[in-house]
């Protein structure tokens, strides 16, 4: 009887609401907490840029034993002995070999070798891979990670540093990396290995990762933030007690809401006393005497001013000027209490 093969072929574009982390012992998908996460905010540019690339130029063939090869589409064999493997973006292929994880080419061109206890990268855009070797789990520093390129070359050199994708830039085709060094500082490290921002932050955060647009970060300095740019210019200063985060992050003008909290605890939203819309170069759109909350349906936000609630828009314009004493948000519908009376939002504007 003749082995029946199964034929493996998995876009990585499918899973474009993960990231991988592939460790030696499991594949697992984990959400963008701990990167990036390019789905949803890529710009159309970028697609319209790789929807014209080859398919992948070979096939992944699962074997009786549950290994896989990767053959060509002659049937070739190209390599064998692989397990846990995944086509990225019609150009790589990541996978285990031998208990370790590798990146190869169709024609098995080895890009990173075989020779990692994990590999990150974006699925939307492959165009980089974190690499961490793990060392005895006994050890104080029990990973060390790096960074190789798609051409196989070393962005950043294994060290004891924590790495994170941080940023791709799709007009440019770069990608951008948090690297916290085991100083306890973080800087922004861009694909050729040059420091955007030098490790003088204890956190960084970026704002509005693939957009687009440059990227906007909050930075954290001895229970300090602020609002800088790639550049590291500085939009607003570092500053106590404040939360800085995209307001609109997929909306232009790009706007950035500011909120002044009595304390930082783990839920920032019960701290917040005020709060503000500012635009990408520091100018005020807007200030509220209270938290600016989006409606749950609506692309609509509250904020309030003398006492009064108003309505605003995700483009930092006031739909209603402050007038309501309260207001309840039930998701598909919106009260408003006005003179001492309940009445639905959409008496006084329409709602999408």
């Amino acid at each position: 009887m003749h082995t029946l093969f199964k034929i493996i072929y998995i876009n990585a574009r499918l899973l474009i609401a993960f990231i991988f982390t592939i460790t030696a012992f499991t594949l697992s998908l984990t959400s963008a907490q701990a990167t990036i996460n390019c789905a949803g905010t890529l710009p159309s540019s970028y697609f319209k840029r790789i929807e014209n690339n080859k398919p992948f130029a070979g096939k992944l063939i699962e074997q009786a034993d549950g290994s896989q090869q990767l053959q060509n589409l002659s049937g070739q064999i190209v390599m064998d002995n692989l397990s846990d493997a995944y086509i990225l973006m019609d150009t790589y292929v990541l996978a285990k070999q031998h208990g370790k994880y590798g990146v190869i080419n169709a024609a098995g061109k080895i890009i990173v070798p075989f020779e990692y206890d994990e590999i990150q990268t974006e699925p939307d855009i492959a165009t980089s891979f974190i690499v961490s070797v793990k060392s005895s789990d006994d050890a104080s520093n029990a990973t060390k990670q790096g960074i190789i390129n798609r051409h196989g070359d070393w962005i950043y050199k294994l060290s004891d540093a924590h790495i994170e994708h941080a940023h791709y830039d799709s007009d440019y085709d770069q990608d951008y990396f948090t690297v916290a060094k085991n100083n306890g500082l973080t800087g922004l490290l861009d694909d050729r290995g040059y420091w955007a921002i030098r490790p003088q932050y204890d956190a960084i955060n970026p704002l509005n990762a693939c957009t687009g647009e440059p990227l906007y970060l909050q930075a954290s300095l001895k229970n300090k933030t602020a609002l800088i740019d790639q550049n590291n210019d500085v939009i607003i200063p570092l500053a106590a007690n404040q939360h800085i985060e995209a307001f609109n992050a997929s909306a232009k003008p790009l706007l950035f809401l500011r909120s002044s909290a009595i304390g930082m605890s783990g839920d920032i939203q019960e701290d917040i006393v005020s709060a503000q819309i500012i635009d990408a170069n520091g100018k005020l759109i807007l200030a509220s005497d209270a938290p600016i909350r989006k409606l749950l349906y609506h692309q609509l936000y509250t904020y309030k001013q003398a006492g009064k609630f108003g309505i605003v828009n995700d483009k930092g314009s006031v739909i209603l000027e402050p007038q309501f004493d309260s207001y309840r948000d039930d998701a598909n519908e919106v009260w408003v209490e006005k003179n001492g009376k309940m009445q639905r939002l959409n008496t006084f504007i329409k709602l999408d």
